[in-house]
């Protein structure tokens, strides 16, 4: 007996150890998707990270190119789905209640300013895209963004009919920046893009309604990549020879300077500098809605301008 107990014992051991060697396998399920205007085979693959082939492959579709609102897929094998819906509900459907604790750290003056603060009559940002026009009140009464402005960001920086979540802190960054100017129209040149596998940066904030690329009338585009590098916790990127400066928010502080021209591959000043986006990230014809060139100074020739290493 004495024998037989001390087998049992042995082989209880074993599976202890055996199972503390080889983890639990992550629970996978498939999951259901409503296909929404805009929404891309690529994107709705990097939403769920999956690959396009599995989606394709579950659905059996002939055309995947060529998705239609309201059409349901299947998405097979995501992890954690439970888990993961509920962030991804969070993000898509983001409690603007919220934007109120977020902006809190964004009504600070930048870190310094080589030039005076402008006077805006209001905290009110003046915007142009798409032939449209934005007069976006950014505070409520107690200072903090306002849920009506996040919504208006959503709009004002659409992709065709396609729209996402704004993070509140950019709102109140544009807002920062509006004011420092005088409240001069802004031009909005490029906001949420959906991921494609084409992009230059495989986790572009643009992908997540946290990036603007923008202009600013009767301002240069070096006083205002200037002004832009001032602020905290914020991404800036500058090209010369295009017609805008980006602008987006993240943990750190970053910014870069890229000399290529649209639809170029990035030339960054500083080898090895890892940026949001390259200018082939923004389609000629979003520049060409504004008008190419129009900014009042020129672009800059290489050396004029400095920049630093910008993360993700």
């Amino acid at each position: 007996m004495y024998g037989l107990s001390r087998a049992r014992s042995s082989v209880g051991v074993c599976a202890a150890i055996f199972a503390l060697s080889f983890p639990a396998r992550v629970a996978r399920a498939d999951v259901t998707h409503i296909v929404q205007k805009g929404h891309t085979i690529e994107a709705i693959a990097h939403r769920y990270r999956v690959s396009t082939k599995a989606i394709i492959d579950a659905n059996r579709l002939a055309d995947p190119k060529h998705l239609k609102p309201g059409q349901t897929l299947v998405i097979p094998g995501v992890e954690n789905t439970k888990k993961k819906s509920a962030l991804q509900d969070a993000r898509d459907k983001r409690d603007v209640g919220t934007a109120a604790a977020a902006s809190r750290a964004y009504t600070a003056e930048p870190e310094h300013s080589t030039e005076p603060r402008g006077h805006a009559e209001s905290d009110t940002i003046h915007a142009v895209r798409l032939g449209e026009d934005f007069h976006i009140r950014v505070k409520d009464s107690r200072g903090h963004v306002a849920p009506n402005a996040v919504r208006a960001f959503e709009r004002l920086m659409r992709q065709g009919n396609a729209t996402h979540s704004v993070d509140p802190r950019l709102v109140a960054l544009v807002g920062i920046v509006s004011s420092h100017f005088g409240g001069k129209t802004i031009e909005v040149i490029s906001g949420y893009r959906a991921y494609t596998a084409a992009q230059y940066s495989p986790h572009s904030n643009h992908n997540y309604g946290k990036a603007l690329d923008f202009r600013i009338r009767g301002v240069s585009d070096e006083a205002l990549r200037d002004f832009c590098r001032t602020l905290r916790s914020a991404g800036c990127g500058y090209y010369p020879n295009s017609s805008f400066v980006h602008l987006d928010v993240r943990d750190t502080k970053a910014s870069w300077v890229d000399w290529s021209h649209p639809g170029e591959p990035p030339r960054y000043e500083k080898p090895g500098t890892v940026a949001d986006e390259g200018t082939s990230d923004v389609s000629e014809d979003e520049e060409a809605e504004l008008g190419y060139g129009s900014s009042e100074t020129p672009p800059a020739q290489p050396g004029t301008g400095a920049g630093t290493p910008a993360t993700n």
